[in-house]
């Protein structure tokens, strides 16, 4: 099954970092998440292979395909990702901003049995999706209780679709505490690497 993780052209992501972080920094960080979740990818047995959309060519990297997009968010790109003869007859959707996905999980999004498998965030977005064919209902990314938006999308297509509670994945990365988080769980990563650099005082985890 291919892996599609789309990518925002840094710095334009992690805006909501600006006060914690400047936009080098904010760079740094966009460039060492997406390598966290592109070696979760190529780690995964059920992957073969890996298609990383964004408006921004410098970040292709080995063993990659890159599908460019004009930059328009997140919904747009991966409606081009999905249309794509590369994503046939499924694909996994992975969010480049989960620094602690591991291949486990993202071959349990790929082996499920439901034609839909998804992965809610911690604030009820979607962080991954698996979809089997990739027409099979359009995603929710990037709106609000995205999660549940794509389970109702399935129950109304008569499918029961896989939940995957997996706290690891469910944690991106939009404020401080979640950087935190990723300071105190996210060992053997380079987001955890880097915030440690960056941030040496974490900000408490509630």
């Amino acid at each position: 099954m291919l892996a599609i993780v789309p990518v925002n052209a840094p710095p334009a992501g992690k805006r909501r970092l600006e006060g914690l972080l400047d936009a080098v920094q904010r760079t740094e960080l966009v460039r060492a998440m997406l390598d966290d979740v592109l070696r979760a990818c190529r780690q995964a047995s059920l992957i073969r292979s890996v298609m990383l959309v964004t408006p921004d060519p410098t970040l292709a990297c080995p063993g990659c395909e890159v599908l460019l997009d004009p930059g328009n968010g997140h919904a747009s790109a991966l409606r081009l990702a999905l249309r794509d003869p590369r994503a046939q007859p499924g694909a996994v959707i992975v969010m480049a901003d989960c620094p602690l996905v591991q291949a486990e999980t993202i071959d349990a999004l790929a082996d499920s049995p439901s034609s839909v498998a998804v992965c809610p965030a911690r604030d009820g977005g979607t962080n991954a999706l698996a979809l089997r064919p990739t027409n099979v209902i359009e995603p929710a990314f990037g709106v609000p209780d995205g999660a549940a938006v794509v389970i109702e999308r399935a129950l109304a297509a008569g499918i029961e679709p896989a939940v995957l509670d997996d706290e690891r994945l469910a944690l991106d990365l939009d404020t401080a505490e979640d950087a935190a988080r990723i300071i105190e769980y996210g060992a053997g990563t380079a987001s955890q690497e880097l915030l440690t650099r960056l941030l040496p005082v974490s900000t408490p985890v509630h």
